[in-house]
């Protein structure tokens, strides 16, 4: 398969798997319309917060798959490393606004998270470790997101070697560009960073 056919096949993966409704799915049978709950975030903290830990935290998992698939799959594929991102970026896309959602989705955290580690396995493990204790002491899945980016971007700059340890730069620039686009996403939609109960 030729680039192109690399980057066509990203981008229609990418964008179906993150349309996949998760937290929707997940919340059926609780009855829970999550657009009329809390936030009105078809997202894991959401589900978290205000309908189930156990079934948050499954959400958060699913939707993490979502961005991490396609750029497994690109490394599957034989794709550049270069051009790894698209997948996991499409994938976001798809969760903002799923074609099996009436476009209705979330704001992306953990499909964004999934693709970043999948990007960067070891700094975005690292990363996801210390925004997961962040979000537990403060209960704030703001400053969990941004604690995470930061130690991600610094451990990917002191790592050296090939995949897993080492990134290719439009990985770095991919997950700076996403993270702005989700915090401003959110703050547009009325996110303001604190604690939530």
């Amino acid at each position: 398969m030729d680039t192109a056919g690399h980057v066509i096949t990203m981008l229609i993966v990418g964008y179906l798997l993150g349309s996949i409704p998760f937290a929707k799915l997940l919340t059926m049978r609780a009855g829970v319309d999550l657009f009329e709950t809390g936030t009105g975030n078809p997202g894991a903290a959401n589900v978290f917060r205000k309908v189930d830990r156990r079934i948050g935290a499954a959400v958060f998992f699913a939707d993490g798959l979502k961005g991490a698939a396609p750029v497994l799959l690109a490394w599957a594929m034989g794709a550049p490393q270069d051009l790894w991102f698209i997948g996991g970026v499409a994938a976001v896309v798809g969760h903002w606004y799923p074609v099996f959602n009436k476009f209705k989705g979330g704001a992306g955290l953990a499909s964004g998270m999934g693709a970043v580690v999948a990007l960067m396995p070891i700094a975005g493990l690292i990363g996801l470790a210390l925004g997961m204790l962040v979000i537990a002491k403060v209960k704030s899945s703001g400053h969990g997101a941004l604690t995470g980016l930061i130690v991600i971007l610094i451990s990917a700059y002191f790592l050296n070697g090939d995949w897993p340890l080492r990134y290719e730069w439009p990985a770095m620039a991919a997950a700076v560009g996403m993270a702005i686009i989700l915090f401003a996403r959110a703050a547009a939609r009325g996110w303001k960073p604190g604690r939530k109960e």
